[in-house]
């Protein structure tokens, strides 16, 4: 799809906002960008529907949460991503050098970004108040970060779901939801891992943060060992708390 020509594929401030969302989180559902640019979901879906006619973004149908027979009330969302030529778009306005993937991701994965993003919709209005919007601080989606590797000849993966940069420091973002059912052993993999990264391949301050579904859930605690125990600066907390400690951190980073 090609963007339109004229007054039909110009857009406003706000709607680059939208972009730059998409952009950086790759996947967002409609109540995470209306919570960010619109004063209610109804002005987002009409909205978000003439950037899908300009040919900027592309939605489908999704269970945000993946529905159980226990769980009830759970319905599918709008989730939106950039086109081709959106990305292209953005990239291009940025000065970024990086290619477009076009194959859509599985449901389970683009509901896996989608969960990380609720942490860069909780926080960003904060820390663009404190650090200005991008570049003054950035969020980087999983593809952009993931990096596979190899350390004393063991292969290891470098695969959060996020990475936050602001003020020389990178915070490593695990989003850990109900679903992915992830035990001690896993959490204690993913802190090696991005230990082994930091110290070989990153080379500057860096922090793991596990962003849990809620702030009692038994996996806390055990990200906090894995931390001590590996020598890792490890915070977990719920969605909010790890939002209010990144802003803390810009609180007491920045200049």
């Amino acid at each position: 799809m090609t963007l339109t020509a004229g007054r039909r594929g110009t857009i406003t401030d706000r709607d680059w906002e939208v972009l730059l969302a998409l952009f950086f989180c790759r996947y967002a559902s409609t109540g995470q960008l209306a919570h960010l640019f619109f004063p209610s979901a109804s002005k987002a879906r009409s909205r978000l529907a003439k950037l899908d006619e300009k040919g900027y973004v592309t939605s489908r149908p999704l269970f945000v949460v993946q529905p159980t027979k226990w769980k009830h009330g759970t319905a599918p969302q709008g989730v939106w991503n950039l086109t081709k030529s959106g990305f292209e778009f953005v990239t291009e306005t940025l000065a970024l050098d990086e290619s477009f993937a076009a194959k859509p991701l599985a449901p389970k994965q683009a509901r896996h970004y989608v969960r990380a993003a609720e942490i860069y919709a909780a926080v960003k209005h904060r820390l663009d108040g404190e650090l200005g919007e991008y570049p003054g601080w950035e969020w980087r989606h999983e593809k952009r970060v993931v990096y596979a590797g190899e350390y004393e000849n063991v292969p290891y993966q470098h695969k959060p779901d996020a990475h936050v940069l602001f003020c020389g420091h990178v915070f490593i973002v695990e989003r850990q939801t109900a679903e992915s059912k992830v035990g001690p052993k896993k959490i204690y993999e993913k802190v090696e891992d991005h230990k082994r990264y930091v110290e070989t391949r990153l080379r500057k301050p860096a922090e793991v943060l596990f962003a849990f579904d809620t702030d009692d859930s038994p996996m806390i605690d055990t990200a906090r060992r894995a931390g001590e125990q590996l020598g890792m600066e490890v915070v977990a907390r719920d969605v909010a708390g790890i939002a209010d400690y990144l802003y803390s951190a810009a609180l007491r980073l920045s200049p």
